[in-house]
């Protein structure tokens, strides 16, 4: 239990507790939001940067994606416009989580900050939608990628099968864990304090009312 949940239980409860009126209660409510505001925007910046580590490193250091000159021309295009696209939609959300941030901080008007915390909820979700259909669409490429590789077209029509049954339920299973890991990730990160900004929103309504 935080020091704000502390002083919430004992408000004006106990006499040998501090008293606290509505307005201190909301000014650290204020406080606490504008502090989750910020880590969601620092987890992201650090998402962000662990990304392009490890892309770098990839790039550099991995006989991989070195190994990827039999893909063809269109899917390296459309592999490179995904990465392109997904770094912009990536800044754009690091941008608004900065903004998010920003209001909170700076507001006083406690409307303003109810509505600031809606739009922070609704921006993370969107945040995680689109990092899990991110992995669905990497997971199609490199299927594919795969198959071009195989030369599988190239097979007979038992080998093509095996081959499109096996990428299929390989794909299927990499892909249901790696998903169940970031869903978990995001849960734990993200979700944790999107529930306590939620929380806040929860107390500031009572306060109002």
């Amino acid at each position: 239990m935080d020091g704000l949940d502390l002083l919430k239980q004992h408000w004006n409860k106990d006499g040998d507790f501090p008293k606290v009126n509505k307005e201190e209660i909301r000014r650290m409510l204020y406080k606490s939001s504008s502090s989750l505001a910020k880590w969601i925007f620092f987890v992201s910046v650090i998402e962000l940067f662990l990304g392009l580590a490890f892309n770098a490193w990839f790039f550099f250091f991995s006989d991989v994606e070195m190994g990827r000159d039999t893909d063809p021309l269109w899917l390296k295009i459309i592999d490179q416009s995904i990465n392109v696209i997904s770094y912009v939609i990536t800044f754009y959300f690091i941008y608004t989580f900065f903004q998010a941030y920003y209001k909170i901080k700076n507001t006083n008007n406690t409307k303003d900050l109810l509505n600031d915390i809606l739009a922070s909820r609704k921006t993370v979700n969107q945040y995680i939608s689109f990092n899990i259909y991110l992995i669905i669409i990497s997971l199609t490429i490199g299927s594919i990628s795969f198959i071009i590789e195989k030369h599988i077209f190239d097979k007979s029509t038992g080998e093509m099968m095996l081959y499109a049954i096996f990428t299929i339920i390989a794909v299927s299973i990499m892909g249901f864990f790696i998903i169940k890991l970031m869903k978990f990730y995001f849960r734990l990160i993200y979700i944790r304090l999107v529930n306590k900004l939620d929380k806040n929103y929860d107390e500031l309504v009572q306060l109002e009312d």
